[in-house]
């Protein structure tokens, strides 16, 4: 046998008598609340540096999705700003919802034109993952002045491919 594959086969049972060095244990060990699911608190999409990025305001509870979608139109708050999050909604406007037979309408004050598509975003993905009455996750229609009906959108982050 060669130096090398010596070298090779030393290495190999070295690591086989070393193990993974994680230790046994008598039964459970307590490290904190299990999970449970999605965590509390209301989930929005906000403008990162890097696109779209969920923050998760904390709560005892979720928002219900109107009360959601005007949070996500107050804007990030201080701790978010600073944190390098923003909006690219309008500043003032306003988007009322609506959910029936498991899709959810964004009514839009002002004409999607003036949307960026990061602000589109914000709005779909907000919708898409705020509690509604659909059993799973919504179709996602906006209506605006400028549309001649509803317009089917779907976040970018939740669908891929």
């Amino acid at each position: 046998m060669t130096i090398r594959l010596r070298a090779i086969a030393a290495a190999a049972l070295l690591l086989t008598a070393c193990g993974c060095a994680i230790p046994d244990t008598a039964g459970a060990v307590k490290s904190g609340k299990s999970a449970t699911g999605i965590e509390s608190g209301t989930r929005l999409y906000f403008l990162s540096p890097q696109g779209i990025r969920l923050t998760i305001r904390p709560g005892t509870e979720r928002e219900g999705l109107q009360q959601t979608l005007d949070t996500l139109m107050a804007g990030p708050t201080r701790t978010e700003q600073h944190t390098g999050l923003g909006t690219a909604l309008p500043a003032s406007g306003k988007v009322t919802a609506a959910t029936e037979d498991g899709t959810v309408t964004l009514r839009l004050s002002w004409p999607t034109s003036a949307l960026s598509p990061y602000a589109i975003q914000q709005l779909v993905c907000t919708a898409e993952d705020a509690p509604a009455t659909t059993a799973t996750a919504p179709r996602i229609a906006m209506v605006s002045s400028d549309a001649p009906g509803p317009v089917f959108v779907q976040c970018d982050l939740h669908h891929t491919g």
